[in-house]
């Protein structure tokens, strides 16, 4: 438009020039001052007509060129399409309670979580110095999920403290959840308090209850299962000789655990315990519905050699205590849990039976109860909670290979505590505690221990 619009400023100067030159007699006509004028005109018109066709050539090699990329593109989709197959085309990452990637057809899964607690205590135990310390109390990493199929369920974890250790290594074929084989090292299912994940407590620590009498992780095999909505269930064997530990005899160790529960969904968990839902392992997260949860287990170790074996938990030292290194052990506990949305209460029993193989000795049975609850201040964020433990050893002298040895007679835990659960949940917390442990000895003075304990907790 703008080169036409030249071509008839200069058409008309040139009139407007001709107009006004002097009129003479040699001049030529007007006639053929009109025809030279057309004659111009064409040429201008013709000049515009080859502008414009240039033009038209231009926009129409630019379109063309649109036309091919157009096309390339559709040809990256169609490969892209075609390409569908590869695996990375067919993985779903994101983050749920973990970061997980996920196969579209659902047979493969993995999720990774990071758990870590930072601890800062404060002891101060008869007889020793005052200790003020700062602890990485736990740093694990753990991968979860399925393989292969949706039932085949796995789980691996270390604690990274020091030296890595494995903690957690094991297989569900959970095709029917009433019936679970699980192979692997993990948590014999035995006390309520040592099956309640570490990032699950309601104080820092476990009571005294639980470190003399768990059986801790160990290597084996169970059958789980979920029966309805009210019962769960395991049973297995184990090396018994502790975590990552060695059978080197056929002494091994025997358990079993039944939990019944009333208010609340229950389903199937791979964790330490299959129970999920309001069941879970937990002390406290209650919902508005009121849930009771019932537990027992046994567990036992015939002709138990500590010189070959050692399992988890004091046992070693309480066999050091009598004199003795063979004996029969048999565990028993009993639990019992209730939880409501800003009240939980939960209380466990735990005996043991030791019966040497030597010298004549008697069985001693040691005793252990613990009772913990708290109350929510503000509902899911602020909790006061309290404990009571207390471990009552035989003292009967037929039980000892020597007598008047320096062997303890009870022990007993108060602990009040506060917990701001920063997430509303268990994953990020923060906790404070006070403990005061009595230990009353038998030939000896008592010893007291007064622990404060302060946790960031981190689990994501």
């Amino acid at each position: 438009m703008i080169y036409i619009s030249k071509v008839n400023f200069a058409s008309a100067l040139i009139l407007f020039s001709l107009l006004l030159s002097p009129t003479h007699s040699n001049a030529q006509s007007d006639s053929e001052q009109i025809e030279a004028l057309k004659k111009q005109i064409k040429e201008v018109e013709r000049k515009n007509r080859e502008q414009i066709e240039e033009l038209k050539r231009k926009i129409e090699r630019l379109e063309a060129g649109r036309a091919a990329d157009d096309e390339k593109v559709k040809e990256v989709v169609v490969k892209q399409e075609e390409s569908g197959d590869a695996w990375y085309d067919k993985l779903r990452a994101q983050y749920k309670k973990g970061l997980t990637f996920e196969s579209d057809d659902g047979n493969f899964m993995m999720r990774m979580r990071i758990f870590g607690q930072f601890q800062l205590s404060v002891d101060d135990t008869d007889g020793e110095d005052t200790a003020t310390n700062f602890d990485v109390r736990r740093l694990r990493i753990k991968w979860d999920g399925h393989a292969f199929r949706p039932w085949f369920l796995y789980t691996v974890q270390i604690e990274t403290v020091e030296d890595p250790i494995l903690l957690d290594a094991y297989f569900d074929v959970a095709y029917y959840t009433k019936f679970v084989p699980r192979v692997g090292q993990f948590k014999v299912p035995f006390n309520r308090e040592e099956l309640t994940s570490s990032a699950s407590l309601q104080f820092p620590e476990r009571s005294i209850v639980n470190s003399e009498f768990t059986y801790g992780r160990d290597r084996g095999a169970t059958l789980n299962g979920v029966l309805g909505n009210y019962v769960t269930y395991g049973a297995g064997i184990f090396n018994g000789d502790g975590i990552n530990g060695t059978s080197v005899d056929s002494n091994l160790l025997y358990a079993g655990r039944v939990q019944f529960g009333y208010g609340g969904e229950l389903e199937y968990s791979g964790d330490e315990f299959p129970s999920g839902g309001a069941y879970a392992i937990a002390p406290n997260f209650g919902g508005r519905t009121p849930v009771f949860v019932f537990g027992g287990a046994l567990a036992g170790i015939p002709g138990l050699n500590i010189d070959k074996k050692i399992p988890n938990g004091d046992i070693e030292t309480r066999f050091a205590q009598l004199g003795i290194t063979t004996a029969d052990v048999v565990s028993v506990t009993a639990d019992a849990n209730f939880k409501l949305y800003m009240l939980n209460v939960e209380a466990e029993y735990d005996g043991r039976w030791i019966s040497p193989d030597e010298g004549g000795l008697d069985t001693a049975y040691d005793q252990g109860f613990r009772v913990q609850g708290g109350v929510f201040l503000l509902p899911k964020t602020i909790e006061i909670a309290g404990r009571w433990a207390f471990v009552d050893y035989d003292t009967n002298p037929g039980i000892f290979a020597e007598p008047g040895g320096d062997a303890p007679d009870r022990e007993y835990e108060l602990t009040p505590g506060l917990n701001f659960y920063l997430s509303k949940n268990q994953a990020w917390k923060i906790q404070l505690s006070y403990s005061f442990i009595r230990n009353a000895f038998t030939e000896s003075d008592d010893i007291d221990e007064n622990i404060f304990r302060t946790q960031l907790q981190a689990y994501f």
